[in-house]
């Protein structure tokens, strides 16, 4: 019997925890605080128009993950926005700036995780450094040093 309330009582608590309870699934994620990258690349028209705060949030905190780690994942992450179609001018020079940021400031990294994309991803993030918006093209020799782009 004791154990039976125990279950009872856990099933409970399961159901009224806020992770549960939480309106950040696919349909209540316009109103959640930090959406996942994937909820943001397939729904980023409407979180950018319907909650801009919690859009620029995200975008700066996959951006800042990428510019503080070591880690290739945390680039990965972060590169996987350059996925998205049909974006503002803002969001446009925000990617680009990153994006020369950081081939200069990581290109090591940025090799090793450029090498772990889907050929059209790389292409387009090639495309991008090839003809940069905010660093000179001197500054980008990391980038064909490290063979991310190719020379001249």
């Amino acid at each position: 019997m004791l154990l039976l309330s125990k279950i009872f009582t856990l099933i409970f608590l399961l159901i009224l925890s806020p992770s549960v309870l939480s309106t950040e699934g696919k349909e209540g994620c316009l109103n959640c605080s930090q959406p996942d990258i994937e909820y943001l690349i397939e729904n980023h028209e409407k979180l950018y128009k319907d909650n801009y705060e919690v859009y620029w949030k995200s975008l700066n905190r996959l951006r800042n993950n990428a510019f503080a780690t070591d880690s290739p994942n945390e680039i990965y992450q972060f590169l996987q926005i350059f996925k998205l179609e049909n974006y503002p001018v803002e969001v446009e020079e925000f990617l680009s700036e990153s994006l020369e940021t950081l081939c200069v400031d990581k290109s090591i990294l940025l090799k090793k995780v450029m090498q772990q994309l889907n050929p059209q991803l790389s292409a387009k993030l090639n495309k991008k450094l090839k003809h940069p918006l905010f660093r000179e093209e001197k500054e980008l020799e990391k980038c064909r040093d490290c063979n991310i782009l190719p020379g001249r």
